[in-house]
């Protein structure tokens, strides 16, 4: 177990030693480009080399770096099959996909393998002005195919990855705590409703319907001495 622990590690090496040359590649290609268009737009001289050499910067940044995301587990993944999968059938579709993975390393490395022979032989080399070697991109690509299938056999899919989607899906919704949040603080309390008076408390004078005090005996006294008078 020891031995293939730190076979492991040394493997996790050689594939972050890869990731870190193709971070290289992609900073090499941002300042190629924006050189291309400074002197294409404001000095009207485009060159002729920057095409070829950022396609092949893309081509190597994105194989150097597939080995090393693959055993970290933070490549681009999707996982509609295996949400409706029991446990265990969802540790069959890991293996499955690790097989598959290393059967794609397998044959990157083997057609890059082919076409550097090929292209080591007849001596072909890109366009441009650096005429890039095509064996080149072609030994990138048999690397990094080496690798990712020696990655796919070593690091295998992690075994709790069911209790991390889990916990993932069941995590609270940060924009429904905020809404939570908002509607106790304008909820008032107990207290506080005890304390402000009600608008039905205190009665309106203007809007009293009972009669003003004397008006029935100021009434009654003004009929009665209406009949004395007749």
């Amino acid at each position: 177990m020891t031995a293939l622990n730190s076979l492991r590690s040394y493997v996790l090496a050689c594939a972050l030693a890869l990731a870190v040359v193709a971070m290289a590649v992609v900073g090499l290609m941002m300042l190629t480009i924006a050189y291309d268009v400074v002197v294409r737009f404001v000095f009207a001289a485009p060159t002729d080399w920057a095409y070829p050499l950022n396609s092949a910067g893309v081509l190597a940044s994105t194989a150097l770096a597939l080995p090393y995301f693959y055993a970290k587990g933070q490549h681009i993944s999707m996982d509609l099959i295996h949400r409706g999968l029991p446990p265990g059938a969802r540790r069959v579709a890991d293996v499955v996909t690790a097989a598959a993975t290393a059967f794609l390393g397998v044959v990157l490395a083997v057609t890059a393998y082919r076409s550097m022979t090929v292209a080591i032989a007849g001596g072909l080399t890109g366009s441009g002005t650096f005429s890039i070697p095509l064996w080149i991109p072609d030994a990138v690509l048999f690397l990094s195919g080496v690798l990712l299938a020696v990655v796919a056999v070593l690091f295998p899919p992690p075994k709790d990855a069911e209790g991390l989607t889990a916990a993932v899906e069941g995590a609270p919704d940060a924009g429904t705590d905020a809404r939570t949040a908002d509607t106790d603080a304008r909820t008032p309390s107990p207290a506080e409703s005890a304390e402000v008076p009600s608008p039905q408390a205190s009665p309106d004078p203007s809007s009293s319907t009972e009669p003003p005090s004397g008006t029935a005996s100021e009434t009654g006294s003004g009929t009665a001495e209406g009949e004395a008078r007749s």
